[in-house]
C-alpha cells in the first residue's frame, strides 16, 4: 500500500507529457547552438574563460547570491540587483557542460506559472502587473537554476553554509540596530496603549520586523540542519552561535505572527527528526515563557485581547478584502500585483481603513491577485513537494544528512505558511525568492546524489 502511495505521488504528469518533450527538444536545439558558440569563445576570451571556470563550482555562486540577497539592507537594495545576479547565474550555469540530469517543474508548479502569466495578461492594468510579472519569472528562473546544478550533498551544505553566513550577518546588523544604533518606535507597526514598555522593533536588513520574522523563519532550520549534519567541526560552531544568536533578534523583533509561527516550526522539526522530545520540548517552551522579559509576556499575551488596534485593522481588511475576492476569485483574478490591488480595493474598503498595501494574508492575496486556480496549483505544488520528501523521510535507506535537509524545509515551509494567514508574506521580492529557494533545496534533496 505505501510503495503504491509513494509511487502515484512520485508521478509527474508534466515531465511526461508531449507539450513538454515538444518544448524541451526546441530548448535542446538552442542549447547545442549555444554550446557550439560557446566553445569557440572559450578559447579566445578571457572573460568567457572565467565564466566557465565558474561554471564549475555552482554551489558557490548560488550560495554568493543568498548572502547578497540577505544581508543588502533595505534602504540601499534594488531588485534589479535580483534580476542582474539571476541573469549573471544563469549565464555561467549555460557553460556549465557537466552531465546534468535535467528536472522538470512538476505539473502544478507549471499551472501556477501559467496562473501568474494569465493573471498579467488579464489584469485590470497590463502594464503595472508586467514588473511583478517580471519578479516571479526571475524568481522561477533561479529556482530552475538551482536545482539543475547542485549535484551532490557535499555542494547542498556549502549552500546551506552560505545561508549560514548570510543569516548570522543579518543577526549581527540586528544586535547593531537593537545595542548601538537604536530603533525609534514605529507607532504604526505598534499600539502603545498595549505594549507601553516595548522599544523600537529591530529589523535588521530588511526593512520591517514581520519581514525579519519571515527570513528567519525560512534559514534557522537549515542552520540548525548544518549544525546536526555538517561534517565540519568550525561549521558546526558556527551554526550554534548563528542559531543562538538568532533566537535573540527574532525576539527583538516583537513580531507576534513570527512567534507563534517559529513556535510551530520548531515542533514541526522535532516531530519529524525525534517525536520523542516533543513532551520535553512542550515544558521547556512553557518554563522559558516565564523567564522571558515583561515587555515579551506583554506582547505575546495581547495576540488574545480583541482591543488590539493591529488585529482590529486586520479584521477591517479582511472583510473588505472578502467582499473584493467574490468578485474577482473566479475568472482569473484583479491581475498581478500590490498596485493593481491596492488601485481596485479603493472602491471595497470600510471607511476606518486608510491607506492599504496589501490585505496581510497571503491566501486572501493571492486569491484576489490570480484567483481561485492560482492559490490551489500553489498549494498542490506544495503538498506535493512534501508528500514526496515524507516518503523519504520515512525511508531507512535515505541518508540521514539528506532527511535532515527535508525536515528543515517542511518546518520552514509549515512555519511560513501559518505567518502568511496574518501577513502578505511575499510582499518582499527577497523574501519570495527565499521561500523558493526552500522548495528548491526540498526538491533537489530527493534527487541529491548520496
Amino acid at each position: 500500500m505505501f510503495n503504491t502511495f509513494k509511487s502515484d505521488i512520485n508521478y509527474n504528469a508534466w515531465e511526461n507529457s508531449a507539450i513538454r518533450n515538444i518544448f524541451y527538444k526546441i530548448y535542446a536545439v538552442f542549447e547545442r547552438v549555444i554550446y557550439k558558440i560557446l566553445s569557440i569563445l572559450e578559447n579566445n576570451s578571457l572573460i568567457f574563460s572565467i565564466l566557465s571556470f565558474l561554471s564549475r563550482h555552482m554551489d558557490f555562486i548560488i550560495g554568493l547570491s543568498l548572502v547578497l540577497i540577505g544581508i543588502v539592507p533595505d534602504n540601499l537594495w534594488s531588485n534589479l540587483y535580483f534580476y542582474i545576479m539571476v541573469f549573471g547565474l544563469w549565464i555561467v550555469n549555460i557553460f556549465n557542460r557537466d552531465d546534468k540530469d535535467k528536472i522538470s517543474f512538476d505539473e502544478f508548479f507549471v499551472l501556477f506559472i501559467l496562473s501568474v502569466l494569465l493573471s498579467t495578461v488579464f489584469s485590470i492594468h497590463p502594464k503595472l502587473s508586467i514588473k511583478y510579472a517580471v519578479n516571479y519569472i526571475f524568481v522561477f528562473i533561479f529556482y530552475s537554476v538551482f536545482i539543475n546544478n547542485i549535484k551532490t550533498s557535499k555542494e547542498l551544505y556549502r549552500v546551506i553554509t552560505a545561508v549560514t553566513i548570510a543569516t548570522l550577518i543579518v543577526s549581527f546588523y540586528g544586535l547593531l540596530q537593537k545595542f548601538v544604533i537604536g530603533v525609534a518606535v514605529n507607532l504604526s507597526q505598534t499600539d502603545m496603549s498595549i505594549s507601553q514598555e516595548l522599544s523600537g522593533r529591530v529589523y535588521s536588513t530588511m526593512g520591517n520586523p514581520n519581514v525579519l520574522g519571515e527570513y528567519y523563519l525560512l534559514t534557522i532550520p537549515l542552520i540548525v540542519t548544518n549544525f546536526l549534519c555538517n561534517e565540519r567541526k568550525s561549521i558546526k560552531a558556527l551554526s550554534a552561535f548563528t542559531v543562538i544568536i538568532s533566537l535573540f533578534v527574532i525576539l527583538t523583533t516583537g513580531s507576534r505572527s513570527a512567534w507563534a509561527s517559529f513556535a510551530v516550526c520548531v515542533v514541526v522539526f522535532v516531530l519529524l527528526y525525534k517525536p520523542k522530545l516533543l513532551p520535553i520540548l512542550f515544558m521547556l517552551g512553557l518554563i522559558s515563557f516565564f523567564f522571558m522579559p515583561q515587555t515579551i509576556q506583554t506582547r505575546v499575551v495581547s495576540m488574545f485581547n480583541k482591543s488590539d488596534s493591529s488585529i482590529n485593522y486586520r479584521k477591517y481588511i479582511y472583510e473588505s478584502a472578502n467582499l473584493m475576492r467574490r468578485d474577482f476569485q473566479f475568472i482569473g483574478g484583479v491581475g498581478l500585483g500590490n498596485e493593481v490591488f491596492q488601485g481596485a480595493f479603493e472602491n471595497y474598503k470600510v471607511s476606518a481603513l486608510s491607506t492599504v498595501a496589501h490585505c496581510h494574508n497571503l491566501y486572501l492575496q493571492l486569491t484576489i491577485e490570480m484567483g481561485i486556480f492560482g492559490l490551489l496549483f500553489l498549494i498542490l505544488h506544495i503538498a506535493k513537494q512534501i508528500l514526496e520528501a515524507l516518503t523519504d523521510i520515512f525511508n531507512s535507506s535515505v541518508k540521514e544528512s539528506i532527511k535532515l535537509v527535508q525536515v528543515a524545509c517542511i518546518s520552514s515551509i509549515a512555519g511560513f505558511m501559518l505567518m502568511s494567514v496574518a501577513d502578505y508574506t511575499w510582499f518582499y521580492l527577497r523574501i519570495v525568492a527565499m521561500f523558493f529557494m526552500i522548495l528548491a533545496f526540498l526538491k533537489k534533496s530527493r534527487k541529491i546524489k548520496n
